[in-house]
């Protein structure tokens, strides 16, 4: 036989005393309130780690888009002469200075231990050619290369 409790219980709800319905309990402290302040500390600090993981990811799309772009404009002149190449970048600089007296635009860039010199923004090989022919004349080891 099951007897009959003489207390009502209360934890989840309340009893409302004129309609006998039971309502839903409402907690007095709020969730931020409740928590521990290590726990406080680590729900922050993953916060962070995934905001930068997000930001991080829209940086790379973003870095994508823009590659993208420049390669877009790198196919409307995507060929140039490589003069030399030099170790010393002073020598190349001096090089530069020397072609564009001439009329050329040269073009320095580092590429591994070396500093590449070169000359023009083409859109082909054919376009190149007479010029190339041209320089061959003072550098020996001129070719076509792409950028």
């Amino acid at each position: 036989m099951v007897e009959r409790q003489e207390y009502s219980q209360n934890e989840l709800f309340t009893q409302e005393l004129s309609s006998g319905k039971y309502q839903p309990r409402i907690p007095n402290n709020p969730f931020f309130t409740r928590m521990r302040a290590y726990e406080k500390v680590l729900l922050s600090i993953m916060g962070l780690v995934l905001l930068s993981i997000i930001s991080f990811s829209l940086g790379v799309e973003k870095g994508k888009r823009v590659a993208l772009l420049s390669s877009k404009d790198a196919v409307k002149t995507s060929y140039t002469i490589q003069v030399a190449a030099f170790k010393n970048r002073d020598l190349a600089l001096r090089q530069a200075q020397l072609l564009s007296k001439r009329g050329l635009t040269p073009l320095v860039f580092a590429k591994g231990n070396y500093i590449i010199l070169c000359v023009g923004k083409f859109s082909n090989q054919e376009s190149a050619q007479p010029l190339l022919n041209q320089l061959q004349k003072a550098y020996a080891g001129c070719r076509i290369r792409r950028l």
